[in-house]
């Protein structure tokens, strides 16, 4: 049991689902016996709930019934919800470690006074006994007289009492009475000698002992040496100690827990106590049932004095780990955010790289602790901040996996050389971890730092579609750092000091070799295509276009070639069956299909008589078509998956074609038949329609194949949702119309009806003569004729050309970003099939040289003059815009920072020393001297903050004295009251 206090604060915080952060008690005169208690996870309680919870001090059960709604309400069956990430539980291992022992069973002044109060109540145990010994209403002289009519076990449990109480005056005469000297209560197991030894009584505690009490007595869990610890007593213990009691005696109890005096006196932090046990000849190494010796206790506790004293003398293993979790020391005070126990053990040898159970260092456990402090002493002190545990989670990843400040780490661990694009065992990266839990301050420090947005964990989750759908705000982090990377200079051999634009393309290049455009595309994909229209990702696009535009124009002019030859064959050896006419195998077809062979002609005559060039023309078709196999089967392996390699139209109309020419040839059996000519027209048509495709993902033409596949698109929807009712009309034709040609039959009549909606009408289905045809029949025909006409012809082709035109026009007007999202599908098409890995090397080197921007790491800065009309690197437009955000950046100072971000502060400094080579001298002073303006003004609010915090605490320091004078107890009970929970 606990103290009421306490108890009631714990039960509470556990029905709210959240465990208690707080560092763990100090324990002047308590103990506690404990068991291992059950890690919640992670934010189980809203945060809501933790501020209301401070608030509201009545019972937590009525709060959560206001938190959440009432069972009576009946929900929509909608299905269920889809999850929102494909996320495992990715905090498994950074469970919330408690202290290894959870404070089951205390003893304290409080515990044991209502332990003897209660047991005096148990059997109906006049309580008036007990105040009046307390009181000192009962001494010696009338103790008679007090305890009249008192039953055996009241005057047992008034024993106990009177020893708790320091009242050794009475114990003789209680016993005359009737006491039993080894009478113990049941709930601790405490006797008189026990409670005399807590309360520090060297009279009663000698005088019990003299009278036979065994020094060594364990009725339930402790001795009497073991309650001499947790009240801190050293004056009894050395009592004790005089009258044989064993310093290595265990405490034994149903948990197994079985400590020495020595963890009991390092759990009170007894400080005395644990010098006195040591003298005494306690082993420090000594453990319990789960490998824990009181070393592990005093770093878990954070007894800084306890542990040293421990370890200062002694020729102790300060790199001993526990039982269950194998964790050192340094892990337990690393975790409790201990500087100074970490300290301790570090002067002493402590492993600063010790792996515990999980793999988990104790840097992983202070950086997921938010100790600050104790981060950047392990880290002074020699820890790696990059070992991984078990997952593959550094301490990075401990940082960014709770708390909401969190920067400071950041900066701390990326500082001493943390990776801040490690993955674990799921791919995710810190950054991925930030933005899953919503820390827009953390993102925005590791996108300062240089964390790969364009990261893909094992799901296929990038941490930029996390940032966007998390943390929003933080995508400011980004353009900022593309606009730090636009700087303005002066030309140092121009006599003039020309102004030369600098544009560093690092933050695009630097995690995105050899597919450089995997940054820009990454954005694109992720539905943030507005960052192509900053000046330096346009700059970017422009020369890697220039750079690779030459293999796609390679690719189509080879594709042109393909369909080329493909539409040859299909029309000397389908079409007009040349290859027939030359073999004589034209017994069986029409006289109209040998027109072209049979003309007299030079072409006709060479095809007719030389039937071996049409040969000729299949196996130059076929070696062409053996060449697009190989790249087909090439671009394939550079795709993820199969699903979307099939995703994309061309691939799908390529690998058509290429079926076709086998199914089309005359190899099999020495001749070409009818069926093939049709196979032949589709594979054309697929053909040119591929071509037409690929000229659209040109930039120049990319804006007109948008429009026709954007009014291709709406015609179809439009024609869908209209297709009943042309199928209406024409049904009505036929029945209307039943001699017409044009009307012979349904699928006839359905597609003369379209061809009529396109505006093609004819009177001469009214005005053809008919054998007197009926007068209602020819009143029906007028009819749905004019109905037709107005209907489909004038409202639905208009209703089309309105559609049509209207998303014309929305195309122009983002026909700019329209260009840029095009240009960069197509350059990571490209780049997808030309580094997919699969090439030799002397190949893959050709190509980096060939089509990359920059082919080296060092090649990634750009200087243009901007306001040189001679200058045709890169387009005016985009020079504009960036010399237009230099010129900003250079009279507002050189600053990275996001509205409400922090990265400003710690971020400002660090960028400035690492790119002092290119920043002027004025620039640099400039900067600095708004930098120490803003500093000054942070320091002004900062004080008066100070200011009105010190004058509350003082109102309230005033408050909580006049309080306690209020409540204090009489004279008489101030020696005793030495309560410590």
């Amino acid at each position: 049991m606990v103290c009421a206090t306490e108890e009631s604060r714990s039960i509470a915080m556990e029905n709210l689902g959240f465990q208690d952060v707080t560092q763990p008690p100090k324990f002047g005169r308590s103990v506690s016996v404990n068991v291992e208690a059950e890690s919640f996870p992670l934010y189980h309680t809203p945060p809501s709930s933790i501020l209301r919870w401070r608030r509201y001090r009545g019972d937590p059960q009525e709060m959560l019934e206001e938190e959440y709604p009432s069972e009576d309400i009946v929900y929509m069956e909608c299905g269920p919800s889809p999850p929102s990430d494909h996320t495992p539980n990715i905090y498994e291992s950074f469970e919330e470690f408690s202290s290894n022992h959870e404070l089951t069973v205390q003893i304290c002044h409080d515990t044991i006074k209502m332990n003897l109060l209660e047991h005096m109540k148990s059997f109906s145990g006049r309580h008036q006994f007990l105040d009046d010994i307390e009181s000192k209403k009962t001494v010696s002289e009338n103790l008679n007289a007090q305890m009249l009519g008192a039953s055996k076990f009241e005057i047992n449990t008034a024993f106990l009492w009177a020893a708790f109480l320091k009242r050794w005056d009475i114990l003789q005469g209680l016993l005359d009475l009737g006491a039993q000297l080894q009478y113990y209560e049941p709930n601790q197991g405490l006797s008189a000698l026990h409670l005399a030894a807590f309360s520090g009584c060297i009279p009663g505690t000698q005088f019990l002992i003299a009278l036979g009490s065994d020094v060594n007595a364990c009725f339930k869990c402790y001795t009497p040496l073991h309650c001499a610890a947790f009240g801190d007593s050293p004056e009894t213990a050395m009592v004790l100690l005089n009258n044989s009691a064993r310093v290595g005696t265990l405490t034994s109890n149903p948990n197994n827990c079985q400590e020495s005096v020595l963890h009991c006196a390092v759990r009170a932090n007894a400080i005395a106590c644990v010098r006195l046990f040591i003298v005494e000849g306690a082993d420090v190494g000594q453990v319990e049932y789960a490998g824990i010796s009181p070393v592990h206790l005093a770093a878990d506790l954070g007894h800084a004095q306890c542990l040293r004293i421990m370890l200062d003398p002694k020729n102790v293993n300060v790199n001993a780990k526990t039982k269950e979790r194998e964790q050192t020391a340094l892990h337990l005070a690393a975790e409790g955010g201990y500087t100074e126990c970490i300290e301790i053990l570090l002067e002493k040898g402590a492993d600063t790289n010790s792996q515990n159970h999980r793999g988990q260092t104790p840097l992983h456990l202070a950086a997921r602790a938010q100790a600050y402090d104790c981060v950047e002493m392990l880290l002074r002190k020699g820890a790696d901040a990059n070992i991984v545990d078990y997952d593959r989670r550094s301490a990075l990843h401990a940082a960014v996996g709770k708390a909401a400040r969190s920067y400071d780490i950041i900066e701390a661990l990326v500082t001493w050389g943390a990776d801040v694009n490690a993955k674990d065992q799921y791919g995710y990266t810190p950054l991925h971890i930030a933005a899953l839990n919503e820390l827009s301050q953390g993102v925005e420090v590791l996108i300062f730092h240089g964390a790969d947005i364009t990261a893909k964990s094992k799901f296929g989750m990038t941490a930029l579609g996390i940032i966007t759908r998390k943390t929003p705000a933080s995508l400011a982090m980004i353009t900022q750092k593309l606009d730090a990377a636009i700087t303005l200079h002066h030309h140092p051999e121009s006599s003039n000091r020309e102004v030369e634009l600098r544009l560093d393309f690092r933050s695009i290049l630097q995690h995105s070799h050899p597919k450089e455009i995997n940054f820009l595309n990454t954005f694109v994909d992720e539905g943030q295509k507005e960052i192509l229209l900053h000046p330096l990702c346009s700059a970017f696009l422009y020369l890697k276009w220039e750079k690779i535009r030459k293999y796609y124009i390679a690719r189509m002019l080879i594709s042109v070639i393909f369909v080329l030859s493909l539409s040859l064959y299909v029309l000397t050896a389908l079409a007009h069956n040349c290859y027939n006419q030359g073999k004589n195998m034209n017994e069986s077809q029409p006289q109209n299909l040998f027109e072209l062979c049979e003309k007299k002609s030079m072409l006709g005559h060479m095809l007719r008589h030389n039937p071996f060039v049409i040969e000729m023309q299949w196996y130059v078709l076929v070696s062409i078509t053996g060449c697009e196999i190989l790249r087909k089967i090439y671009g394939i392996v550079g795709y993820p998956t199969v699903r979307q390699y099939l995703s994309h139209p061309e691939n799908i109309l390529e690998w058509s074609v290429i079926a076709s020419v086998f199914v089309i040839s005359f190899i099999y059996t020495g001749r070409t038949y009818t069926w093939q000519n049709h196979v032949g027209a589709f594979a054309v048509l697929f053909g040119w329609t591929n071509i037409m495709l690929m000229i659209g993902q040109l930039p120049i033409f990319g804006s007109y194949v948008a429009m026709y596949t954007r009014v291709q698109g709406e015609f179809a929807k439009l024609l869908l949702a209209y297709s009943c009712l042309l199928i209406g009309f024409a049904i009505s034709f036929c029945v209307i119309f039943p001699d017409s040609s044009s009307f012979a039959n349904p699928f006839i009549g359905l597609i003369t009806v379209m061809v009529m909606m396109t505006g093609e009408l004819s009177l001469d289905l009214l005005l053809e003569d008919s054998d007197d045809p009926p007068f209602l029949l020819e009143i029906s025909a007028q009819v749905t004729f004019i109905l037709f006409l107005f209907f489909v012809t004038v409202i639905l082709m208009n209703l089309l050309v309105g559609i049509a035109v209207h998303d014309i026009q929305g195309l122009q007007k983002t026909a700019g970003l329209s260009k840029l999202v095009r240009q960069t599908k197509l350059i990571s098409y490209i780049e997808l099939a030309l580094f997919n890995g699969y090439l030799p090397s002397y190949m893959l080197n050709l190509l980096h040289w060939t089509a990359l921007v920059s082919p080296k790491a060092y090649r990634v800065v750009l200087n243009v003059k901007p306001l040189n009309p001679r200058e045709k690197r890169l387009p005016r437009d985009i020079l504009k815009s960036a010399h237009e955000i230099a010129k900003k950046r250079k009279h507002y100072g050189h600053t990275i920072s996001s509205h409400g971000s922090t990265a400003t502060s710690y971020g400002k400094k660090k960028w400035m020393n690492n790119n002092v080579d290119r920043i002027e001298t004025t620039d640099l002073v400039i900067d600095y001297s708004n930098y120490i303006n803003n500093l000054q003004v942070t320091v002004d609010r900062a004080n008066e903050k100070i200011d009105l915090l010190t004058n509350e605490i003082k109102e309230l320091k005033s408050i909580l004295l006049d309080t306690i004078k209020s409540m204090e107890p009489s004279s008489s009970n101030k020696e005793d009251t030495n309560s410590n929970c």
